[in-house]
């Protein structure tokens, strides 16, 4: 059975997020981004997907301002791909943020204009998750990765 749980243990954020990317070599495959990515899960909201007491999969969530958050990054260990465990995670965090009166979720991911076959799957499980393309830009990742912009409402309706 699966569960989802919320980490606070940075030196455990760093550990699980090392270990899982490197396993994923077709979505991280450069070296500085790993590291990059490891060190900054420090300063994120995380929660963590577990298969008995094996840690499979994880979700980092960093605040932009009082009204959008981000997927800093997200990785699901290759063979439970396509069984729920990134929705679980998504829907975690979302009901998290939703709970604290966040309006808006967004995510980066490579963009529509590269041609790349992983990053056309990590675009549909995002759009099948309600996030829609906001833009595509060169100025974040460069030319040769395109960084594509991804938004979700976490409202119904609005407030004011």
């Amino acid at each position: 059975m699966i569960k989802i749980s919320k980490l606070i243990n940075n030196d455990e954020k760093q550990t699980i997020t090392n270990s899982i990317l490197r396993e994923l070599p077709e979505w991280f495959g450069i070296e500085e981004a790993i590291v990059e990515y490891v060190n900054g899960v420090k300063n994120t909201d995380y929660y963590v997907a577990y298969d008995s007491n094996t840690a499979i999969g994880f979700i980092s969530i960093k605040s932009n301002n009082s009204y959008t958050s981000e997927i800093y990054v997200i990785g699901v260990k290759k063979e439970y791909h396509n069984g729920g465990i990134g929705k679980m995670l998504l829907e975690t965090s979302q009901q998290v943020l939703i709970n604290s009166k966040g309006k808006f979720l967004m995510v980066k991911t490579l963009g529509e204009s590269h041609p790349d076959k992983h990053y056309k799957n990590t675009r549909r499980f995002y759009n099948k998750l309600g996030f829609y393309p906001l833009e595509e830009i060169k100025e974040i990742w460069g030319e040769e990765n395109p960084c594509l912009i991804m938004v979700k409402s976490l409202s119904d309706g609005y407030n004011c």
